[in-house]
This record gives structure tokens, sequence and C-alpha cells, in this order.
């Protein structure tokens, strides 16, 4: 370390104690500990840089003897103390830099300014977030695992469920403060904006408030409240919704896309979604709206149009296409067309309004296997819901109903019968029907410039939020949802988007070269325990974790550190500026 003169625009000249290193073949520097102008400096200290230069000079003397070998003594028959808290993370300083990157402690002190909190509610967000990565569960479990980390957790458990409805305030102005860091860290592509609907159950009977009986995506007969979710091209979330488990999916998509246009000032986008989000008003608003989209088109439903059904099954104008992730076997054709929308005018009555689309259609032989694999195994089912009807009701069939004929549901109980007078027998035609559409796939956007293959390109970004909700449910335990007041269950969503948030970003930093679980379960692993003296001994190292520390501007190869380099790592823990 040295002393750093450095002289401003203005003529002054600003004193700081800096340090070298060598990064990628380069001499780099950083700055430790800044003290100003020199002039103002010396007001206080005559000699000012002989002040700096002690300073400096002790710096380096502690620096020295932190690599000096330090002998502890061992007691054998020494208990363990139950009140130390046992293992403490020091990987918690990987996500904890994306935190303060996200701007959201600076967000909730602006916020909380006036409010009377008696404890700190950027430590319980702080917790509450690093626990729902590294260890999810309950709010109560999160607050019992508090001495589990390197930093002060001083609250109570009823303060953990008091900050939630603070926390439910402040959603939106935390996803826009997270979303404008972002756009100035990160280059995001936000041309592209994918949005899909997901929904999370609770161990509850009856419904109430924000929890409601709906279609259930895991077919559970419970209680659930649904979540809108949009990403951008790299998969970085941009803005989330709760809903009322009974909402439509159809109905979500429009006050996400509103609030990401506010938050990132964004221009014309291109709306990417799954086929329950096309629908006349979607399509209409966003097309009102400047914007754009591309959006999967049904041809199995009984309100497909026999013509565009016939028009995807014929050979005519399909070209052949070697595609390099699915093989041999993929041909594709599109053509010109008008899609129906309706609007309401000023007269409060709907109007028909043909909008131009480009329609895109594609056949690929992995998805034809795929689709008759599938179909056998509720075949399979629906013969035996056939054979048995009484053995199965409408929760445990799992789509084989839809293959039987006079068969029907009682609506109280769930519980299959078979229609009076008649016997339930397979619908042979609607298999037959079926078979002729494996392996097609039709989208149907806005985007009518864009090439065949680059409009197929856009669609298939979907899987990254479909991946992100098995990271929210799985990784991050997001369901089945404990906390049930409406502003606490937003809360709890808010929690897990910010987790979300840091785990995309790591992954963006990374190169995506790996999943969400393993970067979990590294952070997960680097822990350590007390030794003596404020001593520490870490145990786990991984070429994975290196490279996790390496993003943040850390080392943490070290097995033995004192707490006060533990701390200094956590404060230290930054991402490079324009990353």
């Amino acid at each position: 370390m040295y002393v750093k003169r450095s002289k401003q625009k203005n003529g002054r000249v600003s004193i700081s104690i800096a340090e070298g290193r060598w990064e990628d073949g380069t001499s780099r520097s950083r700055t430790v500990m800044g003290f100003g102008y020199l002039d103002v400096l010396e007001s206080a200290h005559p000699d000012a840089l002989g002040y700096v230069q002690g300073i400096c000079d002790r710096l380096n003397a502690e620096k020295a003897e932190a690599k000096h070998a330090v002998s502890l003594e061992v007691h054998p028959m020494q208990k363990i103390d139950a009140r130390t808290g046992g293992l403490k993370n020091i990987g918690c300083a990987i996500p904890l830099a994306y935190y303060r990157l996200l701007g959201i402690e600076r967000t909730l002190r602006n916020r909380a300014r006036g409010k009377g909190h008696k404890y700190d509610v950027n430590a319980v967000m702080r917790l509450l977030v690093l626990e729902r990565m590294i260890a999810p569960g309950s709010k109560k479990a999160a607050w019992e695992n508090r001495d589990g980390y390197f930093f002060r957790s001083d609250f109570s458990p009823a303060d953990v469920y008091r900050s939630l409805d603070f926390f439910a305030h402040c959603k939106e102005a935390l996803v826009a403060a997270a979303n404008k860091a972002v756009s100035a860290h990160h280059k995001r592509d936000l041309e592209d904006a994918y949005y899909d609907v997901t929904n999370y159950y609770f161990e509850i009977d009856a419904p109430d408030g924000l929890r409601k009986e709906g279609v259930s995506k895991e077919r559970r007969r419970r209680p659930i409240v649904q979540m809108g979710l949009m990403q951008d091209k790299d998969g970085i979330p941009m803005s989330f919704n709760v809903f009322p488990g009974d909402t439509p999916d159809c109905l979500t998509m429009l006050p996400a896309m509103a609030q990401a246009k506010r938050d990132l000032g964004c221009g014309r986008m291109v709306m990417v979604a799954g086929k329950g989000l096309n629908t006349s008003t979607n399509i209409a608003a966003i097309t009102l709206d400047k914007n754009g989209f591309v959006f999967p088109q049904s041809i199995r439903g009984t309100k497909s149009p026999a013509s565009l059904t016939d028009w995807v099954v014929s050979p005519e104008g399909h070209r052949a296409k070697k595609d390099d992730r699915d093989g041999p076997g993929f041909k594709v054709k599109s053509r010109l067309d008008t899609k129906a929308v309706y609007v309401e005018g000023a007269d409060g009555k709907r109007h028909r309004v043909d909008i131009d689309v480009k329609v895109v259609a594609f056949w690929s032989a992995k998805y034809d296997r795929r689709a008759k694999r599938e179909r056998a195994k509720v075949v399979e089912r629906a013969h035996a819901l056939v054979k048995d009807p009484g053995a199965y009701e409408r929760a445990t069939h799992y789509g084989a109903a839809k293959y039987v004929r006079n068969i029907t549901f009682d609506k109280k109980t769930g519980e299959a019968l078979a229609d009076a007078g008649k016997h339930p027998c397979i619908d042979e035609g609607l298999i037959a029907r079926q078979e002729r559409l494996d392996g097609y796939y039709v989208i149907i956007t806005s985007e009518m410039q864009l090439s065949d293959e680059r409009i197929i390109e856009i669609y298939r970004g979907l899987w990254r939020i479909e991946e992100a909700f098995k990271v929210t449910k799985s990784c991050l335990g997001a369901r089945p949802v404990f906390v049930w007041t409406p502003a606490h269950i937003h809360a709890h969503f808010l929690i897990c988007y910010l987790a979300l948030m840091i785990i995309r970003l790591i992954q963006y930093d990374t190169g995506f070269a790996y999943s969400a679980e393993p970067i979990i379960e590294e952070i997960a692993k680097m822990r350590g325990v007390r030794l003596e003296d404020n001593w520490w001994r870490f145990f786990h190292r991984s070429a994975l974790s290196d490279k996790l520390a390496a993003t943040v501007g850390l080392d943490l190869t070290r097995m033995n550190l004192r707490l006060s380099e533990v701390k200094g790592l956590l404060a230290k823990a930054r991402l490079p500026q324009g990353k």
C-alpha cells in the first residue's frame, strides 16, 4: 500500500491510501482509504502527508504480520461452546456484493426514515434474502439461523414479521431500484421481454384473501396465488406481480409490461409469452402501444381454424432445415396473415380489428417422438380409467379423461362417474387427430420483417423463464407458502424475486456456465469454525468457489482468517465497475 496524490480538475489535490495489484497482466490499483483534499487535511494536521504515511505504514505492518505463523493452543478436554453459534458462512460475501449492487439497502433506509422502526429493516431483508438462497425455509427458521453469518442480526422474530408489511409497501420501489442498478452495471438486452405465469400453493383447505382455488400447475387441490414474472433476454428479472389464485393467466401480463416499461424507460418491446397469454385483449393492447409480440398459436384446440391446421400439415411450402439444436428432421414454412382482435370503441362496444401477422410453422422429428411418447403414457392411463372409473378423480387422472368418452366428474367431490346408460370408451378419433399434428408448432408474430429462424429463436428463449420458476420452487423453496396476509404474501415473493435476481446476475457474470443449483451449493458450503483468539478456519474450496469469489473481487482461498479479516472481506465484496 502507498500514499497516492491525485490532482483534480479544480486544481486541488486529494490524498488517499491505495493498494496495487496485477490483474490479467495489467497493473491496477484500488483505494483502501480516502482522506479528502490535502488543503483541508492540512488544517487539521500540519504534517498531513506524514500523518497519512503513518497510517499507511501501520496498515502495511498489519498486512505483513497477518502472513506470519501464529501458534494456537489445543485443549483436548475443551467442550463445545453452545453459545458460539457453530459454523459461519463466508460464501455469503458473494451474494452480498450483488445485494449492494441492487441498491436494496439504500432504498429500504430511505423509505424507513420517519417510520419509527426500532430495528434495522435492511438487516432483516439481508438475512431473509440470503437464507432464501442458502437454506430456504420459514421466516422463523431464517431468524433461528441468524448466527450462521458474520454480520449482525439484532432483531426479534416478531420484528421479522413486522418488517414484511414494510417490505410489501416498498415492493415497487425495490424492483425499480434493482432495475436501474442492473441497467447501469450490466449491458441489458431489453428488445425482447419474456413473460409467464405460475402459481404457488398453501397448506390450507379453505380459500381466503389472495389464496383462492384455481387451476394449479401442479394439480394440487389447495388454494393458490398466481405470480407473473417478466425477464429480459438473458433471464434477468424485470418485474413481477402477485394475483389472487383464481385470476386467469391472460389478465396478468399487461400490468407487468406497464411496470417494466415505467421502471426501465424502454422503447418498443417485443413480448414473448406462452399460449395462455395469446388473447385478443393482450394483442390489442400490445399493438396499440406500438409494441410487438411473439406467441405460440394452438392448432390442437376445438377453436383452432381448420384452414390453419390444414396449411400447417400440408407438405407444400416446407423447407428442410438442418438445425444444430434439433439435428436432422426439421422443416419450416411461413405466411403473412391477419389476426382478428376486438377493441372497445368510444361507444362502449367491441369492434373487430384485423392485425397483420406472420405465421411460422415448423416440424421437428425430435418433438414428434416426444409427443408420441408422452401421449402413450396418457392413453395408458385412459385405458385404466375406462376399466375402473371409480379409482380416479379429477385431480388424479392427469389428463387421461380427454381421451375417454362418456365420463364426467362430480363437481363437489371430483369423483369420476360414467354417464348414465353409457359405457366409457377410448376416443380413437381424438387420438388420430392429435397424432396428425405431432411434432408441429405454430408461432404468430407482429415482427413480419424477421426471418423464420430468428422468430423461432426468440420463441425458444421462453425456456429461461420456465427455468426461473423451477429455481424459485426448488432451489429457493418458494412453496408451500406459510404466511397468510396479503401484505406478507407480497413480501414473501419480493424476497424470492430478489434472491432470484441475485442468482441470475451471478450466472450472467460467470457466462451462464453453471445452473443455479451448483452456485447455491458452493456458497452454502463455504463455512468455517472458530478456533481461538478470533481465528476462524474454513474448509471448502473448489474451482467454482474461486471463480464465484473472483466475480466480486475477493480471494477466499485462505484456510485461516482473523475475524477482522473476515469482516473486511464481507465489506470489501464489490462488483467491478462496468462489468
